[in-house]
Protein backbone atom coordinates (compact mmCIF):
# COMPACT_ATOMS: atom_id res chain seq x y z
CA UNK A 1 0.00 0.00 0.00
CA UNK A 2 2.81 2.42 0.86
CA UNK A 3 4.57 1.52 -2.38
CA UNK A 4 1.45 2.34 -4.41
CA UNK A 5 1.03 5.66 -2.63
CA UNK A 6 4.69 6.61 -3.16
CA UNK A 7 4.31 5.75 -6.84
CA UNK A 8 1.13 7.87 -7.08
CA UNK A 9 2.84 10.82 -5.38
CA UNK A 10 5.76 10.59 -7.83
CA UNK A 11 3.48 10.44 -10.87
CA UNK A 12 1.40 13.41 -9.68
CA UNK A 13 4.55 15.44 -9.03
CA UNK A 14 5.98 14.62 -12.46
CA UNK A 15 2.75 15.58 -14.22
CA UNK A 16 1.54 18.53 -12.14
CA UNK A 17 4.67 19.69 -10.26
CA UNK A 18 2.78 19.53 -6.98
CA UNK A 19 2.17 17.05 -4.19
CA UNK A 20 -1.39 17.07 -2.83
CA UNK A 21 -1.77 17.35 0.93
CA UNK A 22 -4.25 14.48 0.82
CA UNK A 23 -1.56 12.12 -0.49
CA UNK A 24 0.85 13.18 2.25
CA UNK A 25 -1.85 12.72 4.88
CA UNK A 26 -2.69 9.26 3.51
CA UNK A 27 1.00 8.31 3.57
CA UNK A 28 1.23 9.44 7.18
CA UNK A 29 -1.89 7.53 8.26
CA UNK A 30 -1.03 4.34 6.37
CA UNK A 31 2.55 4.30 7.61
CA UNK A 32 1.41 4.85 11.20
CA UNK A 33 -1.11 2.03 10.87
CA UNK A 34 1.09 -0.53 9.11
CA UNK A 35 4.69 0.06 10.15
CA UNK A 36 6.32 -0.19 13.58
CA UNK A 37 6.97 3.29 14.91
CA UNK A 38 9.59 4.46 17.34
CA UNK A 39 9.40 8.22 17.30
CA UNK A 40 12.53 10.06 18.24
CA UNK A 41 11.75 13.62 19.25
CA UNK A 42 15.19 14.88 18.24
CA UNK A 43 14.79 13.34 14.77
CA UNK A 44 11.36 14.91 14.35
CA UNK A 45 12.54 18.36 15.43
CA UNK A 46 15.74 18.23 13.40
CA UNK A 47 13.99 16.96 10.27
CA UNK A 48 11.43 19.76 10.49
CA UNK A 49 14.14 22.37 11.02
CA UNK A 50 16.47 21.09 8.30
CA UNK A 51 13.60 20.64 5.83
CA UNK A 52 12.37 24.18 6.45
CA UNK A 53 15.90 25.58 6.02
CA UNK A 54 16.24 23.59 2.80
CA UNK A 55 12.95 25.10 1.64
CA UNK A 56 14.17 28.63 2.36
CA UNK A 57 17.49 28.11 0.57
CA UNK A 58 16.35 26.06 -2.42
CA UNK A 59 12.85 27.47 -2.92
CA UNK A 60 11.54 23.93 -3.43
CA UNK A 61 7.85 23.33 -2.88
CA UNK A 62 6.32 22.91 0.54
CA UNK A 63 4.85 19.61 -0.64
CA UNK A 64 8.39 18.25 -0.92
CA UNK A 65 9.17 19.51 2.58
CA UNK A 66 6.08 17.88 4.09
CA UNK A 67 6.74 14.66 2.17
CA UNK A 68 10.32 14.34 3.38
CA UNK A 69 9.26 14.96 7.00
CA UNK A 70 6.66 12.16 6.81
CA UNK A 71 9.04 9.79 5.02
CA UNK A 72 11.96 10.35 7.40
CA UNK A 73 9.91 10.09 10.58
CA UNK A 74 7.24 7.53 9.71
CA UNK A 75 8.39 5.42 6.77
CA UNK A 76 12.19 5.22 6.90
CA UNK A 77 12.89 5.66 10.60
CA UNK A 78 15.87 7.03 12.47
CA UNK A 79 18.29 4.18 11.88
CA UNK A 80 17.99 4.48 8.09
CA UNK A 81 18.10 8.27 7.71
CA UNK A 82 21.73 8.44 6.58
CA UNK A 83 21.23 5.82 3.89
CA UNK A 84 17.96 7.45 2.84
CA UNK A 85 19.51 10.90 2.44
CA UNK A 86 22.45 9.43 0.51
CA UNK A 87 20.02 7.74 -1.88
CA UNK A 88 18.02 10.96 -2.26
CA UNK A 89 21.24 12.67 -3.36
CA UNK A 90 22.06 9.92 -5.87
CA UNK A 91 18.58 9.80 -7.37
CA UNK A 92 18.30 13.60 -7.42
CA UNK A 93 21.61 13.77 -9.27
CA UNK A 94 20.30 11.33 -11.85
CA UNK A 95 17.07 13.37 -12.20
CA UNK A 96 19.04 16.57 -12.70
CA UNK A 97 21.28 14.89 -15.29
CA UNK A 98 18.25 13.60 -17.20
CA UNK A 99 16.63 17.04 -17.05
CA UNK A 100 19.81 18.65 -18.37
CA UNK A 101 20.17 16.11 -21.19
CA UNK A 102 16.56 16.67 -22.25
CA UNK A 103 16.53 20.47 -22.06
CA UNK A 104 20.24 21.37 -22.36
CA UNK A 105 19.57 23.81 -19.54
CA UNK A 106 19.39 23.89 -15.77
CA UNK A 107 16.30 26.11 -15.99
CA UNK A 108 12.83 24.78 -15.37
CA UNK A 109 11.18 22.77 -12.66
CA UNK A 110 12.37 19.32 -11.71
CA UNK A 111 10.00 16.97 -9.89
CA UNK A 112 11.68 16.09 -6.60
CA UNK A 113 9.13 13.57 -5.28
CA UNK A 114 10.43 10.71 -7.47
CA UNK A 115 13.83 11.04 -5.78
CA UNK A 116 12.27 11.23 -2.31
CA UNK A 117 10.01 8.25 -2.95
CA UNK A 118 12.56 6.22 -4.91
CA UNK A 119 15.06 6.52 -2.09
CA UNK A 120 12.54 4.78 0.19
CA UNK A 121 12.57 1.81 -2.19
CA UNK A 122 16.35 1.72 -2.07
CA UNK A 123 16.49 1.81 1.74
CA UNK A 124 13.44 -0.29 2.77
CA UNK A 125 12.40 -2.28 -0.31
CA UNK A 126 10.65 -5.21 1.38
CA UNK A 127 8.93 -3.38 4.21
CA UNK A 128 6.80 -1.16 1.95
CA UNK A 129 5.66 -3.68 -0.63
Amino acid sequence: MIFALLLLISIIDIRQRRIPNLCILLLLLISLATMPQTFELILLLSSVLVSFLFYLISKCGLGDVKLVIVIVNCVVGGSNVNRYLAMVCVISGISIAIHYMRTRSMKGEIAFAPALCGAVLAVRPLSIL
